[in-house]
Parts: C-alpha cells; structure tokens; sequence
C-alpha cells in the first residue's frame, strides 16, 4: 500500500527485505496491538533501530507468517471482532458529535453594532495596540483586504460573545467541530450585521483557526473539507 506524498515510507533496519514491522503492521494491514501480542508473540528476527543506537532493537515479522496468520479463521474472528468493536466506538463519537453540534448551533450569539467607521477606528487601535516587530500599523489609508482582515477579527474577539460561548465546550467530545460551528456563525453574524465584511467573513471559514488551549481538530478535517464536513455532522 503507497504511503502517498504526505507520508514518505517508513525507514527500516538494514538487509530486513521481506519483513514487516509493528507499524507496517497497523498502518498497512489493519493489526491492531493486541492482535500482534496475540498472534505475532515473538518476532521472526530483531535489528538494530535505525532511528537511534539508544532505542531498543526493533521486532521484525515475516511478510509470509503475516499472511498465514491473516488466513486463519481465529485471526479473521479476532479481526471481524475488533472491527465490530470500532464501528461502535465510532459511532458514540458521532453521536457526541451531532450533540456538540447542536448545543453550538442552539446557543445565542450576539453583537452590539456601532457606526461603521467609529467601529472600523477601534479595529485599527486594536490591531496597532498589539503590533508584533514585523509588523506595521494600521490606519484608515491601509489596503482594503488589510482593513478587512483586521477588522474582522476585532468584532469576533471583542464585539461578540464568541470567547465566553467556546468556553461551554471545553473537555467536550467534538469540541473542535462545535467551534468551527460557533467560528462559523460568528463570521455569518459579523455579515449580516456589516454586509461589508461579508467577504472577508467567508474567506476566514476556510482558515485555519486559532483554537483555544485543549481544542484540537481531527487530522482528517483539512482546511478545504472543514465546511463540507460540518454540513455532514449537522444533518
């Protein structure tokens, strides 16, 4: 099975052709670590690590014991099992999943509106409140997408409620799912409110958000399958 571009093959001990180890096991063929302890107890030979000298030998597995084992009708048991077993742990998941889901699409957001440019002035004080070396300040005479970009962010840290509604779903299973929701509906909300800011407001959707501490995204939720992927969870 090909690693693909993003995941370069694994490297492996020297003169070891024809053997598996524990991670092509999992990765390629489906092992999980207490079918290898079950069926796989002992390795058909050791080698050095060649990841460091320090670590302890690897354990190599004959390709052609793998398939003779995989073969038997105990292995297909104990496999068909361990797969029942992750369909079920996956579907909790996404259950608790649509249920953040829903808490984050039920909650109420708000924002207060001001004049459009008394609020834009207290974007661009904020932003130049908190300029890193690199960066250069801000005024009324900055680029359009620049201003844009600033000042979106601005209403969505200190205009809305956005900070203290993401702290409902701290420790949550699909924490990272329900903040894209309430990311997301803030970004609506900030476009309704200033229909001027609607296309920076659908152009953050698809960046990659600054999470708070403890939230994490799935892997497989890539910054062009975030909205497609929500839209699933949600129905």
């Amino acid at each position: 099975m090909s690693r693909g571009k993003h995941h370069p093959p694994r490297p492996k001990p020297a003169n070891s052709e024809g053997m598996l180890i524990a991670n092509d096991l999992k990765k390629d063929r489906g092992w999980t670590d207490t079918q290898i302890k079950t069926f796989l107890p002992e390795p058909d030979q050791t080698a050095r690590n060649p990841f460091s000298r320090k670590a302890a030998p690897m354990k190599l597995y004959a390709l052609e014991r793998v398939e003779a084992i995989e073969a038997t009708p105990e292995y297909q048991k104990a496999r068909e099992a361990s797969r029942t077993r992750q369909i079920a742990a996956r579907t909790r998941a996404l259950a608790k999943k649509k249920e953040a889901v829903a808490a984050a699409q039920a909650l109420e957001l708000t924002i207060v509106p001001e004049p459009w440019q008394e609020m834009q002035d207290k974007a661009i004080a904020h932003f130049n409140s908190r300029l890193r070396r690199s960066q250069s300040p801000a005024s009324r005479n900055t680029s359009k997408a620049r201003l844009d970009r600033l000042t979106v962010n601005y209403l969505r840290h200190k205009q809305t409620s956005y900070e203290e509604e993401l702290k409902e779903f701290k420790g949550v299973v699909g924490v990272g799912e329900a903040y894209l929701v309430v990311r997301n509906r803030i970004l609506d909300l900030i476009a309704d409110t200033y229909p001027q800011l609607r296309d920076e407001c659908e152009r953050q959707k698809f960046e990659a958000p600054e999470l708070p501490d403890g939230v994490y995204l799935p892997d497989s939720l890539q910054l062009s399958e975030r909205v497609p992927l929500l839209d699933a969870v949600t129905r």
